[in-house]
């Protein structure tokens, strides 16, 4: 009877840390969902960047393998700088995203 009793409590402890870990990991993929979210209309793709023998800034891409450039007027400099930093952030959080999504899938299927 103890043998069954200690085993039940078990796995009810197992269980019970389960379903926390799982609502602790809903929770923070839909905080990172919230914030890509909000930072998907100030997002731009590419890097600000000014060498000497150039006059102003330029943005750099790669679209189909070749890389573009466009001019940047100074005026957009401050504006275009923040929107690529949230590029950068916006692939940061979907690699956490990422993470999150993928220790979802290995916690046990809830019954």
């Amino acid at each position: 009877m103890t043998g069954w009793f200690s085993c039940l409590i078990v796995c009810v402890v197992i269980r019970t840390r389960m379903s926390k870990q799982r609502d602790s990991l809903l929770f923070r993929r839909d905080q990172i969902k919230r914030q890509i979210t909000q930072l998907l209309d100030i997002l731009l793709q590419g890097s600000l960047h000014k060498t000497p023998s150039q006059r102003g800034f330029h943005l750099t891409t790669k679209l189909d393998q070749k890389t573009r450039t466009r001019y940047v007027r100074k005026d957009l400099v401050p504006q275009v700088r923040a929107m690529t930093t949230n590029h950068l952030k916006v692939r940061a959080l979907l690699s956490r995203l990422s993470d999150a999504n993928w220790r979802l899938l290995q916690l046990p299927p809830e019954n």
